[in-house]
């Protein structure tokens, strides 16, 4: 599916009943509510109906309730679990986690109720759009960064439950004190080498090998006995419509 990123304020919404029938049925008007107010992109959410009048005198409302869960893009969502109309005219639409994006926004809900020999059919409607959620980067190295040797730098973004679903991209940005005017970067087929340092997130990682050399540290001297090199590495995850941008920057030092 493919969507809009925006702050969304969920609101009930209700279509007017059906004119008279002419059949003596009771008009019946259909309400559908969400559970939250803000709906962050894949997040569970619920969507209650209620259709009034659900009795006259000692009749009950019986019948059923139909849902349709539909994205900008015209996919139909189906709804994870269905609580079946009860006597009293409610039913709901449950939908799990990790389902529902924000790049997928706006989301139009609508239910339809059946009508029965003594209630007359009625449709309700709402429309809600997403929030991005936000993530939360770990750079993890396969080694402590040492003089002359390359280093794999490995950033993992999570976003809660719709974490399997993250894509897009990391970019990396490595320095170190020495040696003198160079810039490291990932290793790479990019025709810039710094190009490099923009890597894909794939099952919510992104990887950068730094060729060895990038840091390098002098040898001890009388005037110098502890030298060592200044490094860093950062990674940021620019996010997109469904995800929030994160970033975390390591550092250290890398000793002779």
């Amino acid at each position: 599916m493919a969507a809009v990123l925006s702050c969304g304020v969920l609101a009930a919404s209700t279509l007017a009943a059906v004119p008279a029938f002419a059949d003596g049925t009771t008009n019946t008007t259909l309400t559908v509510t969400p559970t939250l107010t803000t709906i962050t992109s894949g997040k569970a959410i619920s969507f209650g109906s209620a259709i009034t009048p659900a009795i006259v005198g000692k009749t009950k409302i019986t019948g059923t309730v139909d849902w349709t869960v539909t994205g900008a893009d015209g996919t139909v969502v189906p709804c994870s679990t269905i609580k079946p109309m009860t006597g009293g005219g409610k039913a709901r639409c449950s939908i799990a986690n990790g389902i529902l994006l924000a790049k997928d926004a706006p989301f139009t809900v609508v239910a339809s109720y059946s009508g029965d020999a003594n209630f007359g059919p009625s449709t309700g409607s709402t429309t809600f759009a997403m929030t991005p959620t936000k993530t939360i980067i770990k750079v993890t190295l396969d080694a402590p960064p040492s003089s002359g040797s390359p280093t794999t730098a490995t950033a993992t973004i999570k976003g809660g439950p719709a974490t399997s679903l993250i894509d897009g991209t990391v970019v990396f940005t490595i320095s170190s004190s020495r040696p003198a005017g160079a810039s490291p970067h990932c290793s790479g087929t990019a025709k810039s080498p710094l190009a490099n340092n923009i890597q894909p997130v794939v099952d919510q990682v992104a990887t950068c090998t730094i060729p060895a050399g990038w840091v390098t540290v002098a040898k001890p001297t009388p005037t110098d006995k502890h030298p060592y090199t200044a490094w860093s590495i950062s990674a940021v995850y620019n996010g997109n419509d469904s995800f929030s941008p994160s970033f975390l920057t390591r550092k250290g030092i890398a000793k002779s």
